[in-house]
């Protein structure tokens, strides 16, 4: 039996059941080193738990199904029946095409036009209908095999899909000219910009320092036209006050600040410890049916 993986977040509504799993919904974030998932019980309209897992020793996409067993092990009502299953691949595989300019049997030119061949990985792509746009990325043999395992009713869709569809759905008609949308993953910053109702701007930047990521950020307020001291970022992801690239932010930023909760869902008691904006997308992927 593999050895078991233990959480690094964990937080339970007493009200959860194992036996109520199909009247919940479970969405879940998987990348090459951490994933998490949250569970939503649908008569309540309320999000009930949330649990974590870290796993920085692993380096291949090819090691995250046994991760997933060991996962299982852990809490078995994880692979039990949902009502629905949301699972989003949070790596940077992906582009994004206007939906008027997709054609499907051109996928492979689009992702390879900017992004490296993935051995062992499909080709795939989510239509996202409020910003008119088609996202196609790389997804995981493996994963996907043993995600449709454990749930055959699962829904798989790209970490970014889920961003920007929950983006344009709860800020596109509400932003003005002067906020940007930044996330921030593991070495990776999301930039999402709307003007008009319109996505204007996306893109991800790979970064490796504090320097590379207000470097990138910065270039970007640049070029679509915009002040650093007018500018108000609204922020979202793995960042808080103790961290290095918000100290950035600080330094260079008049204007920002973190993204609250989807007031249109309840949350329990337990997840008040969890800070509102980290797990944002996870909180919203459920609008993007």
């Amino acid at each position: 039996m593999s050895l078991q993986l233990s959480p690094y977040r964990s937080y339970f509504d007493k009200s959860f059941k194992e036996s109520q799993t199909r009247n919940y919904s479970l969405s879940i974030q998987l990348n090459i080193n951490e994933l998490v998932f949250s569970v939503y019980n649908i008569e309540k309209n309320k999000f009930i738990a949330l649990e974590s897992y870290t796993f920085s020793d692993n380096d291949g996409y090819d090691k995250l199904p046994s991760i997933l067993g060991r996962i299982l092990n852990n809490r078995p009502s994880f692979a039990f029946p949902y009502h629905s299953v949301f699972f989003m691949i949070d790596n940077t595989f992906s582009t994004l095409i206007p939906q008027t300019l997709f054609d499907e049997e051109k996928k492979n030119l689009y992702l390879g036009f900017n992004q490296p061949f993935q051995e062992n990985s499909r080709i795939v792509f989510d239509s996202l209908k409020n910003i008119d746009a088609v996202n196609v990325y790389y997804l995981s043999n493996l994963v996907a095999g043993k995600a449709r395992d454990f749930w055959p009713n699962v829904k798989v869709m790209h970490f970014s899909s889920a961003l920007l569809e929950s983006l344009a759905i709860n800020f596109k008609n509400k932003a003005d000219k002067n906020n940007v949308m930044v996330n921030v993953r593991t070495d990776c910053l999301d930039i999402v910009y709307f003007t008009d109702n319109k996505l204007t701007f996306y893109n991800s930047f790979n970064y490796r320092t504090k320097e590379d990521f207000i470097y990138f950020l910065l270039i970007t307020i640049d070029q679509l036209g915009l002040n650093p001291e007018t500018v108000e970022l609204l922020l979202s992801g793995n960042i808080d006050p103790s961290d290095e690239n918000y100290n950035m932010i600080r330094q260079y930023i008049k204007d920002f600040k973190f993204i609250g909760r989807n007031d249109s869902y309840g949350y329990s008691f337990v997840l008040d410890e969890v800070l509102d904006h980290i797990y944002y997308v996870l909180f919203n992927s459920m609008q993007c049916e």
